[in-house]
Order: structure tokens, then sequence, then C-alpha cells
């Protein structure tokens, strides 16, 4: 009898015809009618039976894998393998002041913790609970009391009591930042790992359970105590709406404070930093990374792992040895970050990092965080169309090539370690439209300063990148044709308005910009590096500026353009100049 090759398809009619073909390939069926005949029901069973088995056993197995389960239950199964705490959801939380009139005789006015808040988004109203005591201090000789930098974050505090048998908290929606643990009224402290942990330390440990939930887990009276069958364990946490709840810009008080007459409230930061639970594909991703880690930071990789799993609001981050930096900071690391709704991070974020990372990094390195800084694109397009094969104005292709550039950049640069490949932009734009004949791409890295002015001051930066070094400058020639490597927007110094680029011999020169004819103003005010991109000014006193920072545009020998370590790579809308001319026979 001949051998059937293996069904493995999980299509019930090609499962049924493979069965067909093999029947008809013996001697008895070979004109056999099967549509018609008896034998037909019983190949649907057959390929019914088929079909159903194959479903299973696919399911089954691909859910066995981190790499192909698709149920979020069985994600979590793999990740608590590895070790790995998946992110519950995250609270919105917000900055506000207080300011509360009152009449009492103390100078200090206590705001009491998990005091209620209520701050409305669209048409849902949200509410917003303090995490701390706080205290609002005295104005002179009044009797109202201020507090600025007060936080508060969004939900509504839930408490369950739980025994040792069964220690799953109830509720998925929980932000386990909140989650505070008292067995026997005692409270234990919340650990991630169990190195130097003792018997009797009174910790417990999170676990990831099924459904989003979390569960509490014990010592066992070795790596801590361990709670008997009678304990009362009681916890206490806040559930949330994650992102839902991003965006509050009014609060009220949502209760009576003891002896305040009236309470108003500013917001200085609108709520933001709300997230729903780690995604499955971010499980997926990070689990492994998180083995790898060991809960410790070693290496660069390290701390970017550890820091964007603890804190999702994260979007760009760049870690670097001090020895890279100038001048160089030796037994230090330094992290630059960039968080989702502003430039680089606010100080209480910064605070928050430190402290993650405090008990994670070798003694003798020091974390140090550095506020994210931006390399903007300088970025001409000149656009070649034929107007015989489209309706549409140039106005209407410089519109649309402007809108693609923006999209370009958002997906694929306006991050850390990123380049800027003008074939690819190049590709993207002439795509767009069939009538576009042709896109030439001129980009320029262009490093921002905002000096504090009137002060001496000795900016450095680097554009980690070859220059294009000019011939030497020469006072006979003048400027007329001179094409320095960096030159910069207009500002002040010493009452005179100049720019400053180099020579062409490694030094930098401020430049009159304020007559119809340059002048040399000051011929040595910092050096530059051509191989390296390195400037360093020396003693600069600015009194004035344009616009909101002094631009310093770099031509580079690469065309591409490649970010440095240290901050990050953007085209801004108003950095982009794009020629739009009709193709000419």
């Amino acid at each position: 009898m001949a051998n059937i090759s293996p069904v493995t398809n999980l299509d019930f009619f090609a499962t049924k015809t493979a069965l067909k073909t093999f029947l008809k390939n013996q001697d008895r069926f070979a004109d056999y009618d099967f549509e018609g005949s008896n034998l037909n029901v019983l190949l649907d069973v057959l390929s019914y039976n088929t079909f159903y088995n194959n479903y299973y056993y696919n399911m089954a197995i691909s859910e066995m894998f981190l790499d192909s389960a698709q149920e979020r239950n069985s994600i979590i199964s793999h990740a608590k393998e590895l070790n790995y705490l998946p992110r519950s959801r995250r609270s919105s939380m917000a900055t506000v002041t207080l300011n509360i009139t009152a009449t009492q005789d103390s100078n200090y006015f206590t705001i009491p913790a998990n005091t209620s808040l209520s701050g409305k988004c669209g048409n849902t109203t949200f509410s917003f609970l303090t995490d701390k005591t706080n205290t609002a201090i005295r104005n002179a000789n009044t009797d109202t009391f201020s507090i600025t930098g007060m936080q508060a974050f969004q939900g509504r505090l839930m408490s369950e009591t739980l025994s040792v048998s069964d220690s799953i908290l109830s509720n998925s929606w929980i932000d386990t930042r909140s989650l505070y643990v008292t067995v026997n009224g005692e409270e234990y402290v919340q650990k991630s790992d169990i190195f130097g942990i003792s018997a009797t330390q009174k910790v417990f440990y999170l676990q990831p359970e099924e459904d989003g939930k979390y569960s509490l887990q014990f010592g066992q009276n070795t790596f801590g105590a361990q709670p008997d069958s009678a304990d009362v364990i009681v916890a206490t946490y806040r559930i949330c709406n994650g992102d839902d709840a991003n965006g509050v810009k009014s609060f009220t008080i949502a209760q009576n404070i003891g002896g305040a007459s009236s309470i108003s409230t500013i917001v200085t930061v609108p709520s933001t930093g709300g997230f729903r639970a780690e995604t499955i594909d971010s499980i997926r991703t990070f689990a492994p990374k998180a083995l790898q880690v060991q809960d410790r930071a070693v290496t660069k990789s390290d701390y970017e792992v550890l820091l964007r799993n603890r804190f999702p609001n994260i979007q760009a981050i760049s870690v670097y040895g001090g020895d890279e930096v100038i001048p160089p900071q030796y037994g230090k690391v330094i992290i630059s970050v960039d968080v989702t709704g502003g430039q680089g991070a606010a100080d209480f974020e910064i605070a928050d990092f430190k402290e993650y990372l405090r008990d994670k990094t070798p003694l003798t390195i020091e974390p140090v965080f550095v506020a994210a800084k931006f390399l903007f694109i300088d970025t001409v397009v000149n656009v070649v169309y034929d107007p015989n094969i489209t309706t549409k104005s140039a106005a209407q292709i410089r519109s649309e090539v402007i809108a693609s550039i923006i999209a370009y950049q958002t997906t694929n640069l306006n991050d850390f370690n990123k380049a800027l490949r003008q074939s690819r932009l190049s590709a993207t734009l002439d795509s767009l439209d069939n009538s576009i004949i042709s896109t030439d791409i001129f980009a320029q890295p262009v490093i921002e300063i905002k000096p504090t002015l009137s002060i001496v001051q000795n900016p450095a930066f680097s554009y980690e990148s070859s220059l294009v070094q000019p011939y030497p400058f020469d006072a006979v020639t003048g400027f007329s044709s001179f094409k320095p490597a960096i030159k910069t927007s207009k500002f002040t110094i010493e009452g005179s308005l100049v720019t400053l680029q180099d020579d062409g011999k490694g030094s930098m020169m401020a430049v009159t910009a304020g007559t119809s004819i340059q002048g040399v103003f000051k011929r040595n005010v910092g050096t530059i590096d051509y191989s390296t991109g390195d400037v360093k000014l020396s003693n600069l006193i600015v009194d004035s500026y344009e616009g909101d920072a002094i631009k310093f545009t770099a031509n580079t020998i690469n065309k591409d353009v490649k970010s440095p370590k240290d901050r990050i790579i953007s085209i801004r809308n108003q950095d982009i100049t794009v020629n739009v001319t009709q193709l000419t026979e």
C-alpha cells in the first residue's frame, strides 16, 4: 500500500483534497466518483477530524514557546520562567500648586497622604490622589499657605485581605508602584531580587499571574520571613486608567481638608506618564534581555534595558562612558534621557531614575544624568517635476514633500544613534508622486547653544563627523569666496553684531555681521578639529542673540548625517526649504 504524505494543512478543503488524492492513487479507487458516494461522507468526517487535530497541535505547540505564543497568559508564564516581572499599568501624574486659606497659629499646613483631587479630560472626570503627606508653608503675614510641585496620581485606593494560601491580588488595573503590604499590621517591603536578603527580613516579591493579575510571594524563611497560615495579609494599592487620564489640565480638591476655608489649585504640569499594562510584544522582547541583565547595570545596554522596562515614558535613551565626554569624567556613566511629552526629563523624573539605579550599579561607578540634547538638520530639497503628468501645482507638491520629510523623521529619526541617509529620504520623496522626476537633497547638521547672557562661558560640543576643511583664510582675499566648515547665526559680543566661523587653520574667529563688508572682529575665540568635528569656545561673553538660540551649522564631508552619541537627531519644519521647479526640455 502506498504511503500517505503527512497532512498538516489547517484548511478543511485542502485536507480533504489531499485525502482524495491519496485514494485516487490506489488502483481500486482510480475511477471512483467520490462526490456522489457514501465514501464522501466518511472523507468529510476524516477531514474534520484531521483539521481539528492539526489546529489543536498547532496552537498547543505554538503556545509552548515565547517567540510563537499568542495568548497573553502563555507569554506571562514564559516570562515567569525568566524571572521577568511584566510592567503593570502606570498612573498618570500631574504636578500642581495649592494656595490654601486657613486660620491657624502654625506656619505649616499639613495636606495628608491620599488627599483626593478631581480632574477632567474631555467629558471624563478622573480621581487623583497624593501619594504622601505634603506641607504647605504660610505666606508672610497672611492666612494663606502655598505648596508648589505637589504630585497627584490618577486612580483610587483598593485594600484587600489575603492569606498565604491565596495571595493573588484581585484587580488587574493595579499600579504596582503604589503597593503597600502589611502582615499582622507590620510593613513588608517589596524586593525584586534575593541578593543580600536574610531569612528574617520582612520582604515580599511580586509574581505575574493569569489575566494580568499579580500575586504576593514570600521568602520561605530563607530569603525573607514567611507568614503563617493564620497571619493576616493586607494589601493596599492604587488602580488606574492608564493613558486615558493623560492631559488633565485643571483640578479641584475633591474633599475637605481640616481647617481650610478655601483651596485654589494651579496646574504646573498637566497629567502625563499614564500607560496601559505592558504589551505582549514588549514582554516577548524584554523578558530574554532581562534574564541577560540579571537586574544589574554593568554594560551600556544593561542601563537601557533596566530604565526602559521600569519607566515606559522613556522614548529615547543614550548611555556612554564618562571617558568619552569633554573633559573626561572617569568613574562615571553618562545617561541622556528623553521622555514622552517633552524635551529631556524633569528633575523629579531624573531623581526617580537615580533612585532606581542606586542599588543596581557597581560601587565605583556613578550614573550621571544629563539633559537630552538635539542635532537638528538644515535641509534644502530641490524638486524637479513634470507638470504634463499631474494636475498638482508646484505649491501642492512642495507641501506634500514637506509633510513627507516630517513623517520620515518621525518614523526613522527623532532618537539617539540614528542617521539621516539621504538616498533613503530621496527615494521616499521620489515615490511621492509620479510627476516627480528627481530630488536633490543638501543637508547640514545644526547644533544650538543657549548661552547665559553677560556671563563668561566656554561651550564645547562635537559633531562626531569629519568636516570639510577650507583653505586658510586670507584677509587680502576676504570673505567673498571663503566657505568655512562652521558658521553661526548672528549674536552680539562687546556691543558688536558678529557671527563665528573657522579660519581653515583650526581656530574659530568672530566676524562682523552688522556692516556691509565683513571683517575679523576677534581672531581667536576657540578651536576646531576638522577630523572629529570637536568645537571648543573660550571666554565667550554673549550680550544677546537672534532667535531662540545660537545656531552652529556645519559642512560635513559625509552627505549622510549621523547624530553624536549624546544628541537626538531631528528635522524641524522650520529647518526645511523646498524648491520646486518644472521640467524643461
